[in-house]
């Protein structure tokens, strides 16, 4: 049951709660994107933090100066980034695997500027990353963030934040390893057919060395990556759900490591 009840002794446990969502709402996929608003991100949070700090019960907190209440708005906040990051980080995954593909069929000087991160990508990892990212609204990721954020009041107590830098270590390097060997596997089916083209190419520059094996090379490989992302593409959903699965327990992990 909500409780309506605010007072002046409440304002720091409010406070610890804002940063927390706040953190999440900064960086997370979707609400952290820079086609949002800033006002827009912080009234968000503001209202979210009303709400969860209603559903919570109230517990007086740990510390004895205003030095040790900044130290706890300071971890909260940075629990919040954590969690955002981390929900962020598995999304890149797809934009690796598109510059893998573009290494390979040769659009790698063919950039796009997008907007939601203010950098250049290649064509085919923005083409990826915004099919990815429409797919999981409809799945509703954000509604994901933004449960397990509000229910990590409930296993973590406001304040009672316990940083495990051991386990953070090794679930970074963990992530890291799989990071690069998720974005490779799903530019695998192009790296084999054009790995195949290539042999094709240097055999037939052997038996007819009288054609100008460079620039066809770089036309069929061009053709030969489209149409295998063409084909490919029906599994983008699979992708997606395995990258959603994969984010799902980086959160989990990474929350896991603050009590």
């Amino acid at each position: 049951m909500l409780s309506t009840s605010f007072s002046i002794y409440h304002l720091e446990f409010y406070l610890l709660i804002f940063a927390r969502i706040a953190g999440v709402v900064s960086v997370a996929p979707i609400y952290g994107t820079r086609g949002v608003p800033r006002r827009v991100r912080v009234g968000f949070g503001i209202c979210i933090a009303l709400v969860v700090a209603s559903a919570t019960e109230y517990t007086p907190l740990n510390y004895t100066t205003l030095i040790g209440f900044t130290v706890l708005l300071v971890k909260e906040l940075l629990l919040g980034l954590s969690v955002g990051l981390a929900s962020n980080l598995c999304l890149t995954i797809i934009n690796l695997s598109g510059m893998f593909i573009d290494r390979e069929i040769g659009f790698t000087m063919v950039t796009a500027f997008d907007p939601t991160t203010n950098t250049s990508i290649t064509i085919s990892a923005d083409l990826y990353n915004y099919l990815v990212l429409l797919i999981m609204l409809c799945s509703n990721m954000h509604h994901f963030i933004l449960r397990a954020i509000c229910d990590s009041f409930q296993v973590i107590p406001v304040g009672g934040i316990n940083l495990q830098e051991e386990a953070l270590q090794t679930l970074a390097l963990t992530f890291i390893e799989e990071y690069f060997l998720v974005g490779f596997q799903i530019a695998l089916p192009i790296f084999i057919s054009i790995t195949l083209c290539n042999v094709v190419l240097g055999i037939l520059a052997k038996t007819a060395p009288q054609m100008n094996m460079f620039s066809v090379g770089i036309e069929l490989k061009l053709l030969l990556g489209l149409i295998v992302m063409m084909v490919t593409v029906m599994f983008l959903p699979n992708i997606t759900d395995f990258v959603f699965q994969m984010t799902e327990d980086l959160v989990m992990n990474v929350l896991r490591t603050a009590y």
